[in-house]
């Protein structure tokens, strides 16, 4: 039904990853685990360590955005920092951008979004410590589980999961009617 992006690096949240994949293959989605890094593994973090690795499914540069009908970014502050300034993964998600397909974030996978200075006046949420970042970008902060605005659904923490992902399916089913 949808096939959905989900771009991350070393570091990257593990409960995001491991508590969407079996909600998305019960739902009929498609997903594919998308990286800038070299090489076929990214590690996970699970809070206090280093987590199980998960295969790559694609590299960056070998993917194109009209597959997707929409990009998550899991948080996890290692992952998104390692990627957040990368040529390649803002290039990614600009595309995503520019044929106005769905983003999800979690956490601080935001951050490449601000770079590219998308959230300027969105609504969104985030982990509370980067609310800063948010208004600074004129971005508008709010402590929801999950918030959506037009096409970008956001969410604090991978504790709020399952709002982030009542969320992003309304979202996917209201452009999926739109388009019939």
């Amino acid at each position: 039904m949808f096939q959905i992006a989900i771009l991350l690096s070393d570091g990257f949240d593990e409960w995001a990853v491991k508590y969407s994949k079996p909600l998305f293959k019960k739902k009929g989605y498609t997903y594919q685990l998308i990286s800038p890094k070299e090489g076929e593994f990214v590690r996970s973090w699970n809070y206090k360590d280093w987590g199980p690795s998960y295969a790559i499914d694609q590299h960056i540069n070998e993917t194109e955005v009209a597959t997707y009908d929409a990009l998550i970014m899991p948080g996890g502050a290692l992952s998104v920092d390692n990627i957040r300034t990368d040529r390649s993964v803002l290039s990614f998600v600009q595309k995503f951008i520019d044929q106005d397909r769905v983003i999800g974030t979690l956490c601080h996978g935001v951050w490449p979004l601000l770079e590219l200075g998308f959230v300027r006046s969105k609504r969104l949420t985030t982990v509370p410590t980067i609310r800063t970042d948010i208004v600074n970008a004129g971005g508008i902060w709010e402590d929801k589980p999950a918030v959506v605005d037009g096409n970008l659904v956001s969410s604090r923490t991978s504790e709020d999961l399952p709002a982030f992902h009542d969320a992003l399916q309304r979202v996917l089913e209201s452009r999926l009617q739109d388009a019939t």
